[in-house]
């Protein structure tokens, strides 16, 4: 924990630093300048940035930073910023820079205050949409006994996958997101045809196919804030050779339904459904592996195997066809 904090504290000082730094350029290109007093006005771009990114803290310390070094050398260097033509020069030009400076503290210190009701207002409305998401993941398992916590297993196995290959926060947690949800459209599907033990017909095939477009017309409505998880599960039926549900192959898959495919079977398979019972967690793997490149991105399948020690599942069972493993 310790080792946490004082990353977080290097990270920080980082972004001081990078906000001091630009004040200091300022200073340095001011002395080249004939209208000193017009170049005061660029002391407002390192204070801005600062409140704008990092919040009132920032914008603070480069205001009374660049405030200190303008009234250093205005002091020992008299000449800087006096009006040569008035008597009293000296005294109007200290009532010109404690005035910038007032000016230059305020605006650093209310847009800072701006930037960080802002941060504030998005982190509320982040909250908001995290118990969304975990109120309709909740609804997504109620409504089938047998495929419990699938969702939130599901979530855990594509999280994995998508941190082992890299991807930003922001992929990886759009696809987080995706993966609790990708089942929300079964809330539509008949519970009969859910909980069926024999094979399907094909009119109940096309009910079960059904789901992925259900769930997202259950989403939409919610906006711009669901916007880019929704391709993501719309495409999680779809194989990579193009055999899936919306005949979709290889890169026109979003990435985020190709790592969830490949969680949302393997999930399937070691877990006792209707119609079959578990796969143990070696063959489920192998069936993964086997459909690498035809049902899934062979690129997903390694990060798969990759991340496979470290997953928690035990079970035991006989096969069963890859069509049916996951309705």
């Amino acid at each position: 924990m310790k080792k946490i904090a004082l990353k977080n504290e290097i990270n920080i000082d980082k972004e001081l630093i990078i906000i001091l730094l630009l004040v200091a350029i300022a200073c340095f290109i001011f002395f080249f300048i004939i209208n000193q007093r017009a170049f005061l006005n660029v002391f407002y771009l390192p204070v801005l940035l600062g409140a704008y990114f990092f919040g009132k803290r920032y914008a603070v310390i480069s205001s009374i930073f660049s405030v200190s070094i303008i009234c250093f050398f205005a002091y020992f260097f008299p000449k800087t910023f006096a009006v040569e033509m008035l008597g009293e020069a000296q005294l109007l030009k200290w009532m010109d820079l404690i005035t910038w400076g007032l000016f230059l503290i305020f605006t650093g210190y209310c847009i800072g205050i701006l930037y960080e009701k802002n941060e504030e207002s998005k982190n509320e409305l982040q909250r908001t949409y995290s118990g969304i998401i975990d109120m309709l993941s909740l609804v997504i398992e109620s409504a089938d006994n047998y495929t419990q916590s699938h969702s939130h297993r599901v979530s855990i196995i594509a999280e994995m996958i998508a941190k082992r290959m890299k991807l930003n926060k922001f992929e990886t947690e759009n696809i987080r997101v995706a993966s609790l949800l990708h089942d929300l459209g079964k809330i539509g599907v008949s519970e009969a045809i859910l909980q069926k033990v024999t094979v399907l017909t094909t009119q109940e095939r096309i009910n079960v196919k059904q789901h992925a477009w259900l769930g997202v017309n259950m989403l939409k409505p919610l906006g711009e804030t669901v916007g880019d998880i929704l391709p993501i599960i719309l495409h999680h039926h779809d194989k990579y050779d193009g055999s899936g549900y919306y005949k979709a192959a290889s890169d026109e898959i979003p990435l985020g339904a190709r790592i969830i495919a490949v969680a949302d079977v393997y999930d399937a398979l070691t877990t006792d459904r209707p119609y079959r019972k578990a796969f143990s967690t070696l063959k489920g793997r192998q069936e993964i592996i086997d459909n690498s490149g035809s049902h899934f991105d062979p690129q997903v399948v390694t990060a798969f195997c990759e991340i496979f020690p470290y997953l928690e599942t035990e079970s035991h069972g006989s096969s069963a066809n890859l069509v049916e493993i996951n309705r």
